[in-house]
């Protein structure tokens, strides 16, 4: 009797795992993803500092870094889309324990084509996924979109969160991104009926600069968390980056 081939695994459909079990939203059939009541996160660990992912009780791991840190050659996506197990589990071990992240941030660019943008969309809800099933963890959606186009779908799959991310470090010192990011927000407030809780990474000591940023959702009854990190306390120490964007 002939073998059965494992089509799944030559045609490098591995993610049909995830997708196959999780309900899609939107015209780009975006996965599913639910964040409901957390705790207070108190810090907010970078991806490449393991040794703060247990800082304290309520620590969230971000992946609030260059993208080559966190998404190289051997990074978890590859390692989920490729079906690579030994990959898989140098991630299991990494982060065995952790309770809390942040769904990863590969970065969008509006310089970039935005089928690029989409598919950045669609990685870091994959990983979540993962993160969840397979760690048991509670992952806050990140919300960011480069331009309009991106705003319109991405909070799809979202409907049912209580809680998101926002990251303020590019946004806060340039001109260009700013305008579209506090759209963005608008936009989250107006459009997710269930929003409570809006966890934000700041590399910035001033917190009411921050805060100002988030005045409509302030306005409108949701409740702004800036937990503590690596960047934010040396700039609050050394008495610089104001504006965020170090």
């Amino acid at each position: 009797m002939r073998k059965k081939k494992n089509l799944k695994k030559l045609l490098n459909l591995n993610l049909l795992d995830y997708t196959n079990i999780t309900p899609k939203y939107g015209e780009l059939d975006m996965p599913y993803i639910r964040c409901k009541k957390i705790p207070e996160i108190d810090y907010l660990a970078s991806y490449s500092q393991p040794s703060t992912y247990f800082k304290t009780e309520h620590t969230c791991v971000s992946f609030f870094e260059y993208d080559i840190f966190f998404d190289g050659l051997y990074g978890l996506w590859n390692g989920i889309y490729y079906g690579v197990k030994d990959i898989q589990e140098f991630y299991l071990e990494r982060f065995s324990g952790v309770k809390y992240f942040i769904s990863p941030d590969y970065s969008k660019c509006g310089d970039s084509l935005e089928i690029e943008n989409i598919h950045r969309q669609m990685r870091t809800r994959l990983v979540a996924i993962w993160l969840t099933m397979n760690l048991n963890a509670i992952v806050i959606p990140l919300v960011s979109c480069a331009n309009g186009i991106g705003m319109k779908y991405m909070l799809d799959g979202m409907q049912d969160c209580n809680v998101v991310a926002f990251n303020t470090k590019g946004p806060m010192g340039d001109p260009n991104q700013l305008p579209i990011f506090l759209d963005s927000i608008k936009y989250t407030v107006d459009h997710l009926q269930h929003l409570k809780v809006i966890v934000v990474y700041t590399s910035s000591p001033n917190k009411d600069k921050v805060l100002s940023l988030f005045k409509y959702a302030i306005d409108r009854g949701i409740d702004i968390q800036i937990p503590d990190n690596m960047l934010q306390t040396r700039n609050r120490l050394m008495g610089g980056g104001a504006d965020g964007i170090n």
